[in-house]
């Protein structure tokens, strides 16, 4: 994901004609909040799985026939 972050800023930044340097700053935001947002989808991945059993989980909710 970094590497491909890295290719866009430098093509963004390679396109640019007018120099903005704000461009820079908005892009660390954009970035700083991407990560939060993954960082709490994670934590909340790990919330709702601790403590219990997954396999006891599958088996009890085990599709059958076309469902």
């Amino acid at each position: 994901m970094r590497f491909l972050q890295k290719q866009h800023e430098e093509q963004i930044s390679h396109n640019s004609s007018d120099g903005d340097s704000g461009l820079g700053g908005q892009l660390q935001q954009l970035r700083s909040e991407g990560d939060l947002m993954l960082a709490a989808g994670d934590d909340a991945i790990r919330r709702a799985l601790a403590g219990s059993n997954s396999e006891e989980f599958l088996r009890t909710s085990r599709q059958q026939g076309g469902e």
